[in-house]
């Protein structure tokens, strides 16, 4: 009968840490693709990041900032990425008055 209580309580305790770990946030970054890649800076930014703010960074790839941008046109009031990287000149003006993005105090 301990045996069983043991097993019960382990299982229990086992499922719960499990369930707390997946606590764990998770910042999501759309960016193009030679960011992210294995020779650039995105990977090793990543590994920097989750490491000192005990996070997951994910990152979401598109082919060109064009392509990010209609992404989160899309999306519209719902956005999926809490960070940018790689909007161009070209499209400065066109972000600005989208009213996607909010100020971020940099």
């Amino acid at each position: 009968m301990k045996k069983i209580v043991f097993l019960i309580v382990f299982s229990a305790l086992l499922v719960s840490s499990i369930a707390w770990g997946k606590d764990t946030p998770t910042l999501t970054v759309y960016s193009y693709d030679s960011f992210t890649s294995d020779w650039g800076p995105g990977p090793k930014l990543q590994k920097a990041f989750e490491k000192q703010y005990h996070c997951h960074v994910k990152f979401i790839t598109f082919e060109d900032g064009v392509t990010m941008f209609n992404r989160l046109r899309l999306e519209g009031d719902s956005p999926k990425a809490d960070v940018i990287i790689g909007l161009d000149n070209n499209l400065l003006k066109d972000a600005e008055s989208s009213s996607l993005f909010a100020e971020n105090h940099l």
